[in-house]
């Protein structure tokens, strides 16, 4: 990551992202388009285990996945699930750990991160207050699961744990809002949680992008569903065991939503 260190435009963010393992370039690194771009790239074991394209401009937000769910504790796949999900006035995106489930002892846990937030986006609020609750909602289960959990499993986490992504306008403002929630492995095991918002600090300029797994080609000269399209397909093409189709991609403009690429396991 050393190569990073020059954009950086705070020494602290710079400490709490190099706690997990991910790369951030801020207002200040100019591409070929001219346009100053944020983007962040998770760059973890369990981010790689799924794929994920987000985009957010003013005009729109474009958010493309792959369908498979690999369970952690094994090394084969759960049944497909839609990883783009429409609940409530908000689009949910999941990249990670979404569920999990385990025997301690005389105890047995489980942990189900897309029922948690399609029950929060369900309730009245502001997208941002709604992206909250999920951060200490999912933080407090997180904590409990991963608190007896085997140096195994923390092991092939690798210091990324959870990614959520919401986005939608609120009721009273006619804003394309995107909220990342983004929890972590720290030092020591210890779970950290982060909220990006964009419009916001973390997008100065309007513009962000999320990729899962990490990549340094972005082809930041495509429109957005280009773009997100031949990010997921090229790594569902990959033919690796934790990546696979179908793709979901959905569209969300001022004007409302559009399943662009809508599979069967999202029209249930």
């Amino acid at each position: 990551m050393t190569h990073f260190r020059e954009h950086w435009e705070s020494p602290n963010l710079c400490r709490i992202i190099s706690s997990y393992r991910a790369v951030l370039l801020f207002a200040g690194l100019m591409y070929r388009t001219g346009r100053i771009l944020f983007a962040l790239t998770i760059g973890a074991a369990a981010a790689g285990a799924t794929s994920l394209a987000v985009i957010r401009t003013a005009q729109e937000i474009v958010i493309a996945a792959d369908s498979r769910v690999t369970n952690l504790s094994r090394d084969t796949s759960a049944p497909d699930m839609c990883k783009v999900r429409q609940t409530g006035n908000a689009i949910a995106a999941f990249v990670g750990l979404v569920s999990y489930s385990y025997s301690y002892g005389t105890r047995s846990t489980s942990f189900d991160a897309v029922g948690t937030v399609d029950a929060v986006l369900d309730e009245s609020g502001t997208l941002a207050a709604k992206a909250e609750k999920i951060k200490a909602t999912l933080g407090g289960q997180l904590e409990k699961m991963l608190g007896p959990a085997s140096r195994a499993v923390l092991d092939r986490l690798n210091g990324f744990v959870l990614g959520v992504v919401i986005a939608g306008e609120d009721e009273e403002e006619p804003v394309l809002k995107l909220h990342y929630v983004q929890f972590t492995l720290g030092r020591g095991g210890t779970l950290v949680s982060n909220i990006f918002l964009c419009p916001g600090e973390a997008c100065p300029h309007g513009v962000l992008r999320i990729v899962a797994p990490p990549t340094r080609d972005l082809d930041l000269r495509a429109d957005g569903v280009h773009w997100a399209r031949g990010y997921v397909q090229s790594q569902i093409d990959r033919d690796v065991p934790t990546i696979g189709g179908p793709l979901q991609l959905v569209r969300i403009t001022h004007q409302g939503l559009n399943w662009i690429d809508l599979p069967l396991v999202c029209s249930k």
